[in-house]
């Protein structure tokens, strides 16, 4: 059995991009992990720094989150793979280098990410996820890409 690794970014349209995984043939006979990492932000002022979200809100935003991927999971999933499927959430300071640890520590055969298609001084500037999955992944990547209009 393969693992299969879906990185899920909580936006409207990133989740749309998801949902069009159903009867995928990569996904079969895969245990499915659905995964969001909420990015740590430290902003320092005056007085002290301040880490955004806190630590009390942790719980909260798991919960949330979860309850979202548990929704694409019931949107994509076979029955049999729903009952298999791993739905996680964590905080790191780092994003891109835990996405990359918790690949190898499942030992992914596949990582799924839905791209955002950065474009201008956005696209100019920002090192985005997706790149680093296709520099870094130790494992094989499929990028879902938005359709043009």
């Amino acid at each position: 059995m393969k693992n299969v690794v879906i990185c899920c970014s909580l936006e409207d349209e990133n989740i749309e991009l998801l949902k069009a995984l159903k009867g995928k043939s990569a996904l079969e006979n895969a245990t499915l992990h659905f995964v969001h990492i909420f990015e740590i932000h430290v902003y320092t002022s005056d007085f002290s720094p301040y880490i955004f979200p806190s630590e009390e809100k942790y719980p909260e935003i798991e919960e949330a989150s979860k309850n979202v991927m548990q929704t694409i999971a019931e949107s994509i999933c076979t029955p049999n793979q729903l009952s298999k499927s791993q739905v996680e959430c964590y905080f790191a300071y780092s994003p891109k280098q835990k996405i990359t640890e918790y690949l190898s520590d499942v030992s992914a055969d596949l990582v799924v990410v839905a791209s955002k298609q950065k474009h201008g001084i956005e696209g100019l500037f920002s090192s985005s996820f997706t790149e680093h999955l296709v520099k870094y992944s130790p494992c094989d990547v499929h990028i879902l890409r938005p359709k043009e209009s």
